[in-house]
């Protein structure tokens, strides 16, 4: 079987929706945010505190570039992962994309206690604005996935069903 790429904005659920998947199918998974702290040896926050975004994104592609390489994995990608180095058309190469194509409300809801992601670091009347606009310019990225999940008022399991029948037919 072909990797499965989870890909979405951060707050989506990729990860909690992949260890599930991976779990049901008896898949290896990886997220990428975590391999990149292993990698490195500290956290995400600490990664673009210290050496930059850029560097993070680097990470990405490098780690990208080995993972592209394995077979019947499930991965959780970083929700900024598919719109730099042209990694989306990458994560399509190598295997099945799913896009957890989640609205700026939902998100909102989702992330507004977040204090983990270092790109959230905002004022909170700034946050929902923010949402929007790091949404807006990342989903024509993340609408090259070969399909996309509308998970607005869904719940796990049925998401995970929607994945299933993508995966299988």
């Amino acid at each position: 079987m072909k990797n499965i790429y989870l890909i979405g904005f951060m707050g989506s659920g990729k990860t909690t929706i992949g260890k599930k998947l991976s779990s049901s199918l008896n898949l290896n998974f990886i997220d990428t945010d975590n391999e990149i702290e292993k990698r490195n040896l500290m956290s995400i926050k600490d990664i673009f505190r210290i050496k930059g975004e850029l560097f993070f994104r680097n990470e990405e592609a490098k780690l990208i570039k080995d993972i592209s390489k394995l077979k019947n994995t499930i991965i959780s990608t970083g929700g900024g992962l598919p719109c730099y180095n042209n990694l989306i058309e990458n994560l399509n190469d190598s295997g099945i994309t799913i896009y957890l194509n989640y609205d700026i409300d939902t998100l909102y809801q989702r992330l507004k206690n977040d204090d983990i992601r270092p790109l959230l670091n905002k004022k909170e009347n700034e946050f929902k604005i923010y949402i929007k606009d790091l949404l807006f310019e990342r989903k024509k990225h993340y609408n090259k996935s070969k399909h996309n999940i509308l998970c607005n008022n869904l719940k796990k399991d049925i998401i995970l069903r929607q994945i299933n029948s993508l995966i299988v037919s």
